[in-house]
C-alpha cells in the first residue's frame, strides 16, 4: 500500500487513511462519473458505490474514458466497475443499475463519505439534493457546457442546496437530460470530452480534499477554458425552498428487514395499522385505456403493451405500500437499499431504516 501511494504520501497534509476509509457514492456514471470515479480510485479511496440504470451507446464513446466498442448495449456500473478494479484492485465497488430513488437508499447516503452528482438532468439533481436534504448529507453537483463546466458544493446542511438556485416553477419541473448547471436557458447542452475531463477533475480533487477533511472553496466553481478562468461565486439559500425539511434521524427506529425480505415481513415487524409509504410511486395494476383491459401487477411502474390490443397500456400506482400480496419482495416494488420509510400511524409519521442486505 505505502508504495503505491508513496508520492501521495510525500504531499503536505496527506491522509491516505483516510481516503482508504473512506465511502463516496457516485450518481451518474456517464462523462464526468467516469472522470471522477477514475481520480478518487486512483487516489485510493476505499469504497464506491456507483449508481446508473443507463447502457454503453456509440455516442457514449468520445467523452466516457471507461468505455470501448465492444461494451455499447452493456451497462455503465458493470463496465465502470470493471476498468476501476483494473486501475486499483483493492477498491471495494458497489453496483446499482437503477434510478437513484430505487438504488440508493436514504441510509445510504447518511453514512457516506461524501455523495457526487454526475446528472445531466435537472428533475435527477433535484431528486438528489431533495434526499440529501432528508438526512443531512454533504453531496457535490457537477455540470458541464461545451468549454468549461461548474462545480457546486453542497457541504453545510442548512445552507443552500441546488434547489436554492431555481425558481418554485423550475423546482416543479420534470425535464429532459441536459449537461449545463448554468440557469440561463438559453446556453447550449452539447460538451466534448475536455469539458468533462476539465470539470470532472476539479470535482475529483475537491472530493479529495473534502475526505481529508482539508480546505474547499465555499459555493460554486465557474471553469471558463475560453478566458483561461475558475471564478468561485457564492450561492443563496432560499427561505422558501421546499427541499430543507430533513427526516428526525434521531427517531429512525432500525428494522431487522432488508430489500430481499418480503412484504409480509416488513408488515410484521411494524406497529398493527401502520401503513408503510414509499418515495416514489408503485405499480399497483395495469390499465388499457382502449379495451379495458386491466390486470394486476406490484412492482415498479412499467409502460407495456396490451396482451388483448396492442396498444400502450398504462400503470396505476400509489404511495402506500397496503393491500400488496405478502410474497413480493421490498426490492421487486422499487425499494431501495437501506432505504428509511415513512410510516403513516394514527398519531403522524415515523420512520423505520431498512438493514443492508448483507447485516440481516
Amino acid at each position: 500500500m505505502n508504495k503505491r501511494f508513496e508520492r501521495h504520501l510525500l504531499i503536505p497534509d496527506w491522509n491516505q487513511a483516510q481516503l482508504s476509509n473512506a465511502t463516496v457514492i457516485i450518481v451518474g456514471m456517464g462523462a464526468l462519473g467516469n472522470e471522477v470515479a477514475r481520480i478518487l480510485a486512483m487516489a485510493g479511496v476505499g469504497k464506491l458505490i456507483i449508481c446508473d440504470p443507463d447502457i454503453i451507446e456509440t455516442s457514449n464513446l468520445s467523452r466516457m474514458t471507461f468505455f470501448r466498442p465492444q461494451h455499447v448495449g452493456q451497462l455503465k456500473v458493470d463496465m465502470a466497475s470493471q476498468a476501476l478494479q483494473d486501475l486499483y484492485p483493492e477498491i471495494i465497488i458497489e453496483k446499482r443499475p437503477q434510478f437513484l430513488i430505487h438504488g440508493i437508499g436514504l441510509a445510504e447516503l447518511r453514512d457516506a463519505s461524501l455523495v457526487i452528482g454526475c446528472l445531466d438532468s435537472q428533475a435527477a439533481r433535484l431528486q438528489l439534493a431533495g434526499r440529501c436534504q432528508l438526512v443531512q448529507a454533504r453531496y457535490i453537483d457537477g455540470g458541464t457546457h461545451p468549454w468549461g463546466g461548474e462545480v457546486r458544493m453542497y457541504l453545510d446542511p442548512n445552507g443552500p442546496c441546488f434547489g436554492c438556485g431555481l425558481s418554485p416553477e423550475k423546482r416543479a419541473i420534470v425535464d429532459e437530460p441536459w449537461s449545463c448547471l448554468d440557469q440561463n436557458d438559453n446556453l447550449p447542452e452539447a460538451a466534448a470530452i475536455p469539458s468533462s475531463a476539465l470539470t470532472g477533475t476539479w470535482m475529483g480533487m475537491m472530493a479529495v480534499r473534502l475526505l481529508m477533511n482539508l480546505d474547499c472553496p465555499d459555493g460554486t466553481i465557474k471553469i471558463d477554458s475560453v478566458r483561461g478562468t475558475s471564478t468561485i461565486v457564492k450561492q443563496q439559500k432560499d427561505p422558501n425552498c421546499t427541499l430543507h425539511h430533513p427526516i428526525p434521524l434521531e427517531k429512525v427506529q432500525k428494522l431487522n428487514i432488508s430489500v430481499t425480505d418480503t412484504f409480509g415481513a416488513l408488515t410484521k415487524s411494524l406497529p398493527e395499522q401502520a401503513v408503510p409509504l414509499s418515495w416514489s410511486p408503485i405499480q399497483t395494476s395495469l390499465y388499457c385505456s382502449k379495451c379495458k383491459h386491466s390486470q394486476k401487477k406490484w412492482g415498479m411502474p412499467s409502460n407495456e403493451k396490451c396482451p388483448k390490443c396492442d396498444a400502450l397500456i398504462h400503470p396505476r400506482t400509489t404511495l402506500e405500500i397496503k393491500d400488496v400480496p405478502d410474497n413480493i419482495t421490498l426490492e421487486t416494488l422499487g425499494i431501495a437499499p437501506c432505504e428509511i420509510i415513512a410510516v403513516r400511524e394514527e398519531n403522524g409519521l415515523t420512520w423505520f431504516e431498512l438493514c443492508d442486505v448483507f447485516n440481516v
